[in-house]
């Protein structure tokens, strides 16, 4: 039954961004997610493609940030996907787009939370940096089984960050040499799992 549930949340879900325009440019990657691709990793029950959904359930108190090792990304780039929350217990642990990564222990990361909050993340030799910190927008939808939509787009050291079609915040930034992955991160908190959905990620070449 509750499987069932799920499966219900992320096919309303899919419904809400099965449409979604291509980013200007060059496309370099896009997954629709109608399989799992293996530079995702194996499918586990905390990480697996369902419905069109890139599904990931990280444990209680835990974070699971997932990259795609297979394709290395120029730095100058525009990501996007769609973020939906299937089940929010914790609705203040932030999920989202993760971008300009080394690797698992260097990246950023866009999060957005299920209250309507959003932050730019930064991890780095061991430490978890704040280049934008928590605020709340309107521009995100709260609540569990709505989709988002994150979009990045970098030039240079710059990366600015846009929800719902709407441009919200610019910042200065480090990448990486020689370019980085692209991923994803979910998070639960101490109580019970978040499960959060990703669709319909693209990367293109402005």
């Amino acid at each position: 039954m509750k499987r069932l549930a799920v499966a219900l949340v992320i096919t309303m879900a899919v419904g809400l961004w099965a449409v979604s325009p291509s980013l200007a440019g060059k496309m370099l990657y896009a997954d629709k997610f109608a399989t799992q691709d293996p530079a995702w990793g194996l499918r586990s029950a905390t990480m697996q493609v369902q419905d069109g959904k890139f599904v990931i359930t990280p444990e209680k108190n835990t974070t699971q940030t997932i990259l795609n090792r297979a394709r290395v990304f120029p730095n100058d780039l525009e990501a996007s996907c769609s973020v939906t929350f299937v089940k929010a217990p914790a609705p203040t642990w932030g999920s989202g787009l993760v971008f300009w990564a080394k690797g698992y222990n260097e990246y950023y990361v866009v999060l957005i939370n299920a209250k309507g909050w959003l932050a730019v993340q930064r991890h780095v030799g061991g430490r978890y940096l704040v280049p934008v910190a928590w605020r709340q927008t309107d521009f995100i939808k709260p609540g569990a089984g709505i989709g988002n939509q994150i979009k990045v787009v970098t030039k240079g050291d710059q990366a600015t960050i846009w929800i719902n079609g709407q441009e919200l915040i610019s910042f200065t930034g480090q990448p990486p040499k020689g370019g980085g992955f692209i991923g994803f991160k979910a998070a639960s908190g101490p109580a019970k799992e978040n499960v959060v959905a990703f669709a319909n990620l693209q990367v293109a070449q402005p």
